[in-house]
């Protein structure tokens, strides 16, 4: 639930022109502050198993609101996500039909094979409803997995690329490299925040 209040902080955040990352540095001077950050929840333990609980809860007549809640404010990231990075789009005039763009990182978490239920596939999905061109790069996943996965992505090639997840290889070639597959006119957009936001064109 820590995880979902995070996400939906996020969200509020952007709309009040808030750094949400500033919040979470200065609320974590307390002595309790638990380090939660905004992000996709895919796996399994917190992106399926809370529905065993829903469903056993509303079988013997309660109704779970706030787990609910929680869920459906996880679920919708990928969709929040696609969306933002549009609009970052469209407002350095960007055309979206038929631009490319380039997702680095699949799995549902870092540093690890895993693809299941992986949330950036709702980020996949929503960009092609506007009809983009999707790349997925992932060095942790077998390219046979999904046709958008690609061996290397092109310098110079994209209108935007999005850091979906926190891969090391990803920190360890730095901000400059990954935001050179971009075209000189394209968004970098940090879900993870594993740069400043100085140096994207936005965050979680």
């Amino acid at each position: 639930m820590n995880i979902a209040l995070v996400n939906e902080l996020a969200i509020l955040f952007e709309k009040l022109g808030i750094d949400t990352h500033e919040v979470l540095k200065a609320a974590a001077s307390k002595w309790n502050f638990l380090p939660f950050s905004p992000g996709l929840v895919g796996g399994h333990c917190i992106g399926v198993d809370p529905y065993y609980l829903t469903y056993k809860a509303q079988q013997v007549g309660h109704q779970p609101e706030v787990i609910l809640a929680g869920r459906r404010i996880n679920d919708a990231m990928g969709f929040h996500v696609a969306e933002r990075v549009i609009r970052l789009m469209l407002s350095k005039r960007i055309h979206i039909i038929d631009s490319n763009i380039l997702i680095l990182g699949l799995t549902f978490k870092e540093n690890c094979p895993d693809t299941r239920n992986s949330r950036v596939r709702d980020i996949v999905s929503t960009l092609q409803s506007y009809h983009t061109k999707v790349d997925v790069y992932d060095p942790w996943v077998d390219q046979q997995e999904s046709e958008l996965l690609i061996a290397d992505p092109a310098i110079n090639s994209y209108d935007a690329v999005i850091i979906a997840v926190a891969h090391t290889q990803f920190i360890t070639l730095g901000i400059d490299k990954l935001k050179a597959f971009g075209k000189a006119n394209s968004v970098v957009f940090d879900v993870k925040h594993l740069f400043p936001s100085s140096a994207v064109d936005g965050s979680l």
